[in-house]
């Protein structure tokens, strides 16, 4: 915890110096930078980090290996080890994008890897970047998403982020702000989640969501939280980052017989 601390605080120093971080209602946010972008990733990856041992509890598909938030907590670490703050919204997305494929893990690490690559791919050299230019990137990231698994299974992680970005595209032209898209966005991604129940037979039996798409919607929340305060010193005081020991109560679906998931990177 406190190494994690010492990790932001020296990270939102220069940000810090450039922007009033305590304004209980901040401006309307019509375009986003680098920075911006790169402290909603933070954001988002804290949720997913604190929520990681209930990811692995409720996952069943597509097999019961109880690593969905180990993965994505790995893969979304590498980010935050690797890289630092850029004006570019175009920089800080390429960056985003190298660190995660190059460290993802699992097919929940991979899809959401690929989410940002097709998000950095289809931005063109802005700096900062509309929100129609947002929504177009985002529905055009769909393509890679599904590029990433040889079978696609509906009611999974690759469904949650279709509905997302089907819905911000179809609405860009009725949003004023960020803060006003991504709090419609968010209301679309809790009903494409509880929807997992009823599209996977699994999932329903088991009566859980399924993990990756809850992995992805709880990475949103946190960005919609920054969005809507940016509060930079919120991510360092108001949660704690839940304990990766912590007891991993399981859900038991059936005997497997092949475990580990098995990925490459070729160059």
């Amino acid at each position: 915890m406190n190494k994690w601390n010492d990790w932001l605080l020296k990270r939102v120093s220069l940000y810090n110096k450039t922007n009033q971080m305590t304004l209980a209602i901040p401006a309307p946010l019509v375009e986003l930078d680098g920075r911006n972008l790169y402290y909603a990733f933070i954001a988002g990856a804290r949720k997913v980090i604190e929520n990681q041992v209930e990811l692995n509890r409720i996952n069943v598909f597509p097999v019961n290996d109880g690593d969905t938030g180990t993965n994505l907590a790995a893969t979304i670490r590498s980010v935050i080890e690797s890289i630092h703050p850029h004006r570019s919204y175009k920089i800080t997305a390429d960056r985003i994008a190298e660190a995660t494929l190059t460290n993802a893990r699992g097919n929940s690490g991979i899809i959401f890897a690929q989410f940002f690559y097709g998000l950095s791919n289809e931005t063109g050299e802005f700096r900062s970047v509309t929100l129609k230019q947002f929504a177009e990137s985002l529905t055009k990231s769909v393509s890679y998403v599904y590029a990433a698994v040889a079978k696609h299974v509906e009611g999974t992680m690759l469904t949650v982020i279709k509905d997302f970005a089907d819905y911000i595209y179809a609405s860009r032209h009725k949003f004023s702000d960020f803060n006003n898209m991504l709090t419609s966005g968010y209301e679309v991604l809790k009903k494409s989640l509880l929807e997992t129940k009823s599209k996977l037979a699994i999932l329903g039996k088991n009566n859980v969501v399924d993990a990756g798409a809850k992995g992805f919607v709880l990475f949103f929340e946190g960005i919609m939280e920054f969005i809507n305060s940016r509060n930079i010193r919120e991510l360092i005081s108001a949660r704690r980052v839940t304990n990766a020991f912590q007891k991993n109560e399981e859900v038991v679906t059936e005997k497997m017989n092949f475990r580990y998931c098995t990925e490459a990177i070729i160059r």
